[in-house]
């Protein structure tokens, strides 16, 4: 969109303004260029992100930083306290840190309680 004709156009010199007239022209500005962004910016940005080229881009921006920062290596643990193991559990994990092939499940089954047979 370009000014109107009654917004003057600024001098090639800025010196030649005084403040005044520059808050002016401002003023004026404002006014005419303020229906240019009634559009909202989402629905550009989705047409571009979702293109092939934006695609594109996008997985070479990525890989510029992974080049450049290299990938992150941050491993998510979860650690919780667990309670007590107890000896009714039906199974015990003895887990070796050091050596993880010899690491153990055991798996135990209920007692057997006498049914009543008639």
């Amino acid at each position: 969109m370009t000014p109107s004709a009654s917004v003057p156009e600024p001098p090639l010199d800025p010196e030649e303004w005084t403040d005044d007239e520059w808050i002016s022209y401002l003023e004026q500005s404002d006014e005419t260029f303020s229906d240019a962004f009634t559009q909202p910016v989402e629905p550009l940005l989705g047409k571009v992100t979702k293109s092939s080229g934006g695609q594109i881009i996008g997985n070479a921006m990525v890989g510029m930083a992974q080049a450049i920062y290299g990938k992150d290596k941050t491993e998510i643990a979860i650690v919780s306290e667990g309670q007590p193991a107890s000896d009714d559990e039906p199974f015990k994990v003895t887990l070796d840190l050091d050596h993880p092939e010899d690491s153990t499940v055991v798996f135990r089954t209920p007692p057997q309680t006498e049914s009543s047979s008639e």
